[in-house]
């Protein structure tokens, strides 16, 4: 505004203007006009659902559900601002049970589209029809019907174009309508959902328990890889299904968080069901759960509006390691272990479809070579009777590329990635060491100079008691260099310098895959790594069955720290179908 310009007078919006910012806040997109209208029918009462859409939901959006009715002399005013019947006062906006209270939904819609709804509450002598365009009435009147409630929207934001301009392709937005209906049918398992997209069913539920339909909306592709759980305690109430780290997924539209029975975005339930999943499944992969919490009304933060998506809770540090602990406790009695997909298929969740004492192990082979080295391994290894998870007998074969463990399970082919078993084992065993109050240290019979950059003296600086605790002793040696008197006894057989150099740089925030952790671990993770047995080294049967005996007693035995599978199932039936032996 220049200074010439006169200053505009304030003025009461005329109501169609009003109208179309009101629907601005509820009308984001169709998705948002689907929601709005299952939630009606649910807080109607409704058994069964059907919704249809066509061009996206800009050309039709029809919801048709069996619950109560509107009375033909109430309908007029369903589409008026702030009429409601599910509250009486200020005071009732706090203890709202319903999914939907404003009063807006019906109105908002109806101002940027053309809203015909049917209406017929059960023993009415006939069905009520009022049809609403960009906030005008153009019809009302008797019409017929079954009982229930048809509301069809049309041509949505006919007289806002430019809010087309902010809405995504066709198929990102008919996405975001099945993402929404699924979200819905999971808050609702007793009620029978339908959804109709460009006249193909895509999908239907029965009404069925929790647990089933959290397993439907999930897809059958994941089935075999699904856990279901339970827990109660005095913070919360949770059930839910969890994918096997074998199909974590590379974003997180296959995690559903619900809470009191409608489903949120929850970045609490997400870092937690994150930490439970942490050193399973790679870094730049997300868990498949749907997790269902039932907390006290009053443990739910008040500040938080009910009907938005985003919720907070009074105690969320409590509530989240609660959640956690019962995540990872779920995983850590399953039996988790990769299984390779059939011929032709795709890998599931792909985007088609306690340690014990240091066990010194025998240093590999002089002569490594190449390719597959059979062992002289006769005779069954079975798990000691420390061991958990179900870990099966294995008929040791032999080594294959000098990289992976070869054995006979049941009929079923087993590769053991020997280096990442080595790191699990290892990792686990250096936290329960630091936990119980200090790592061994091996000295070395001849110190070993090492010379530092400049960054690598300035990371030390901050680094040296966790290096200290882990069993590295360096003191300074010069100005720039330091001398290496003791490593961890773990890694005895490594390189001094080589492995103290290879810790500091994995602990470089600047570069570190595991920057997000704390110091403590990721020095583990970096000493673990380093000590390992590699691909390359050639071990003999002995070496073989030390390793499967120690990684069975491990708390999480079937990944290494960076979520790489230790050991991979091939089925017997699916060897078969590579000789067509089984079709």
């Amino acid at each position: 505004m220049t200074a010439a310009q006169p200053r505009p007078a304030i003025q009461v919006l005329p109501p169609s203007a009003a109208e179309r910012i009101a629907a601005g806040e509820v009308v984001e997109r169709p998705a948002s006009v689907v929601k709005e209208l299952v939630e009606n029918s649910l807080d109607a009462g409704a058994r069964r659902i059907t919704v249809e859409i066509e061009g996206a939901g800009q050309r039709l959006i029809r919801v048709t559900d069996d619950g109560d009715g509107i009375p033909a002399g109430e309908l007029p005013l369903a589409f008026e601002r702030f009429a409601t019947s599910k509250i009486r006062s200020a005071a009732d906006l706090a203890r709202v049970r319903t999914y939907g209270f404003r009063g807006e939904a019906l109105p908002s819609i109806a101002a940027v589209a053309r809203v015909t709804m049917v209406t017929r509450p059960r023993g009415a002598e006939a069905a009520a029809r009022i049809v609403v365009s960009g906030g005008r009435r153009e019809a009302a009147g008797p019409t017929g019907g079954a009982d229930g409630t048809a509301v069809t929207v049309e041509h949505l934001f006919f007289n806002t174009p430019a809010r087309r301009e902010f809405l995504r392709s066709d198929p990102r937005e008919s996405a975001v309508i099945v993402e929404t209906v699924e979200g819905l049918a999971l808050a609702a398992p007793d009620v029978s959902f339908r959804l109709v997209l460009e006249g193909r069913e895509v999908l239907w539920t029965p009404p069925e328990p929790f647990a089933a339909r959290a397993r439907r909306i999930l897809g059958p592709q994941l089935v075999e890889h699904l856990l279901d759980l339970e827990a109660a305690g005095a913070l919360a109430r949770m059930a839910g299904v969890l994918g096997t780290p074998q199909v974590a997924q590379p974003r997180r539209a296959r995690q559903w968080f619900l809470v009191n029975g409608r489903v949120v975005r929850s970045a609490l339930l997400s870092r937690a069901l994150a930490e439970a999943f942490r050193t399973l499944i790679p870094e730049d992969r997300h868990p498949v759960a749907v997790l269902s919490l039932h907390v006290p009304p009053e443990e739910v933060d008040v500040n938080v509006h009910p009907r938005k998506a985003e919720v907070r809770f009074v105690d969320e540090r409590a509530l989240g390691g609660w959640v956690t602990s019962h995540i990872r406790r779920a995983l850590r009695e399953a039996h988790l272990a990769h299984v390779a997909p059939p011929p032709g298929a795709p890998e599931a969740g792909s985007a088609e479809a306690s340690a014990g004492p240091a066990r010194p192990y025998p240093g590999p082979a002089e002569d490594a070579g190449t390719g597959a080295a059979v062992a002289e391994a006769e005779g069954l290894w079975i798990p000691g009777p420390a061991a958990a998870h179900g870990w099966p007998a294995i008929q040791l074969i032999g080594q294959l590329g000098l990289t992976y463990i070869v054995g006979d399970a049941g009929g079923d082919l087993v590769l053991i990635d020997q280096h990442a078993a080595h790191e699990r084992i290892l990792f686990e065993r250096l936290m329960d060491l630091r936990a119980a109050g200090g790592v061994e240290a091996q000295g070395l019979v001849v110190p070993v100079a090492v010379e530092l950059t400049r960054a690598e003296a300035a990371l030390l600086e901050k680094v040296h008691p966790a290096l200290r605790a882990l069993g590295f002793e360096a003191e300074p040696f010069g100005p720039s260099a330091v001398r290496l008197t003791a490593i961890p006894a773990i890694a005895a057989r490594r390189s001094p310098e080589e492995l103290f150099r290879a810790c500091l740089r994995d602990l470089d925030d600047a570069g570190a895959a595991n920057a997000g952790r704390d110091l403590a671990e990721r020095l583990a993770i970096a000493t673990a790594c380093h000590t390992a047995l590699r691909a390359g080294d050639r071990l003999d049967p002995s070496t073989m069955r030390a390793l499967l005996d120690d990684l069975a007693r491990a708390r999480d035995p079937f990944s290494c720290f960076h979520g790489r599978p230790t050991m991979v199932r091939i089925r017997s039936r699916d060897v078969e179908r590579w000789f067509y032996r089984r079709m």
